[in-house]
């Protein structure tokens, strides 16, 4: 369970390959390879709460047929974490388009939502 008063980001990005994805997030502290009994895995590291590899992204646009999908170009992972973290050019704002909802926000709700005051 998450902690009402920690602001969740939510990072959506895209990268050239699958490989490239996993190079940045390790970079990025998002991550580590770790090995223990011989059974490699990657954890978790600082901020981050939870890793998905999307992967392909099929295009509904260009995609015909559905036993042959066309995909968007490149490789997608999303990224839940506390920390701030910059993607640059990798990062994407799919909106409508996304491909699934994270931590109970809908597909293309701003995560956190943005904060309303009233005076």
């Amino acid at each position: 369970m998450f902690n009402d008063n920690i602001i969740m980001n939510i990072y959506k990005t895209i990268f050239d390959t699958e490989q490239q994805g996993k190079q940045v997030l390790i970079q990025k502290d998002v991550w580590a390879k770790v090995t223990e009994e011989g059974v490699t895995t990657m954890q978790y590291i600082n901020g981050t709460k939870a890793v998905v590899n999307i992967g392909k992204v099929i295009d509904p646009a260009k995609t015909t047929d559905p036993e042959n999908p066309v995909y968007y170009p490149g490789w997608a992972y999303d990224i839940m974490s506390t920390d701030d973290l910059d993607f640059g050019s990798n990062e994407v704002y799919p909106g409508d388009a996304s491909a699934h909802q994270f931590y109970g926000y809908p597909r293309n709700a701003e995560v956190p939502p943005p904060i309303t005051t009233e005076m």
